[in-house]
């Protein structure tokens, strides 16, 4: 899906390479596409953003001797993508490991039975995991600290015999020292070991944490992390700004699924969220709320620049026309609608006043922002 812009390029020749993988490679990722006239490079940064994908996708492939088949390519463009949570985690812990990608682990990762990585029963586990090698770090610290005062009684006891037997006290500390060296080196491997893999649960950890407040479709945070940051912002200070939400929803999304397809649907929910995203700044959270709404949090912001924000977003989304990509017919003009309300002291109240008010646009003809009608007020 793309701006129109009227011109259709075609890739220019690219020189024989040597092997098939090479050449797709060099293909998708290079000359740059010209106009129909041959009138030279056409600027598309949207166009080179897809080139650039499919040049990082033939890399992969290449990198891991994959065959270019449509599954392979299709792995490794939501992997490179990042757009499924566990595929992701599963190929950079094969990678961290030093397995193989391969077509076996693919067919099998692909194949297997699904279930929620992301269920509190698999974080939980995680985070049982986690404390368990880190228990097993504090042994292994108090089993380095009981070898090291041994060893210094046992020199002690020697030190005693050195008058009487100098050759036996020798061997013997050389016996002792030999012990405690590879008892240290023993110690150290353990530790080393514990360490990778304490930090790799840390990792695999955070990420569960962060991909359970995120929305695997658009990269947004979802409802669940809306709805506490929501609740943990701290009331609004004496003559300070006040802090405000506002509701946006797709107009005549359905249309587009049933037009289009979900494919297409799901393209423009990305393209809304980052328009949304760009268009208010990272001073608001913008979130998906559950189908095609939006929610958004401005903090220290007035209900008035909150709507001028949202306007200035809303026109500017409305005044591109769009294509879908995979079949060329025109989807036309996306817009939106939104109802925003100020946060006060009750967060499920200004969230319902925001709902009344999106409604309210909806009713008033769609594209546009609106506040809560007086008779939602308070």
């Amino acid at each position: 899906m793309a701006a129109r812009d009227g011109n259709d390029g075609r890739g220019a020749a690219v020189p024989f390479i040597g092997s098939r993988m090479s050449r797709l490679s060099a293909w998708i990722g290079g000359a740059a596409i010209a106009d129909a006239g041959d009138a030279g490079p056409i600027a598309d940064p949207e166009r080179d953003g897809h080139r650039a994908l499919f040049a990082d996708i033939g890399a992969f492939l290449d990198r891991h001797a994959l065959e270019p088949s449509v599954a392979h390519y299709q792995i490794a463009r939501t992997y490179i993508l990042r757009e499924s949570h566990p595929l992701s985690c599963s190929i950079d812990d094969r990678l961290f490991a030093g397995g193989t990608i391969d077509a076996a682990f693919l067919h099998r990762l692909t194949n297997r039975p699904s279930h929620d990585p992301l269920s509190p029963e698999r974080i939980a586990d995680m985070a049982d995991a986690l404390a368990a090698r880190l228990t097993e770090t504090e042994c292994t610290f108090r089993q380095s600290h009981a070898s090291a005062r041994d060893y210094e009684q046992a020199l002690t006891v020697e030190a005693g015999s050195v008058d009487s037997d100098p050759d036996g006290t020798v061997k013997r500390l050389l016996a002792l020292t030999t012990q405690a060296i590879a008892r240290n080196r023993l110690l150290a491997d353990r530790l080393e070991e514990t360490h990778r893999e304490t930090n790799q649960l840390r990792r695999n950890l955070h990420d569960a944490r962060r991909a359970a407040d995120e929305d695997h479709l658009t990269g947004l945070p979802n409802r669940r992390c809306f709805d506490r940051r929501l609740h943990a912002l701290p009331a609004t200070q004496d003559g300070a700004a006040p802090h405000c939400v506002a509701l946006c929803d797709i107009d005549d999304f359905k249309a587009i699924n049933d037009r289009h397809g979900h494919d297409t649907g799901d393209r423009v929910l990305k393209l809304v969220a980052r328009h949304l995203t760009n268009e208010l700044g990272i001073a608001v959270l913008v979130a998906r709320h559950g189908g095609e709404e939006f929610a958004c949090l401005f903090e220290d912001c007035t209900p008035e620049v909150a709507f001028d924000l949202l306007d200035g977003a809303r026109a500017a989304l409305g005044g591109r026309i769009l294509v879908n990509q995979t079949t060329g017919d025109g989807i036309g003009r996306i817009t939106f609608s939104a109802g925003v309300a100020s946060l006060g002291d009750d967060p499920g109240a200004a969230m319902r006043a925001a709902d009344a008010a999106l409604y309210a646009a909806k009713r008033a003809g769609k594209n546009r922002i609106a506040f809560p009608p007086e008779d939602d007020v308070g």
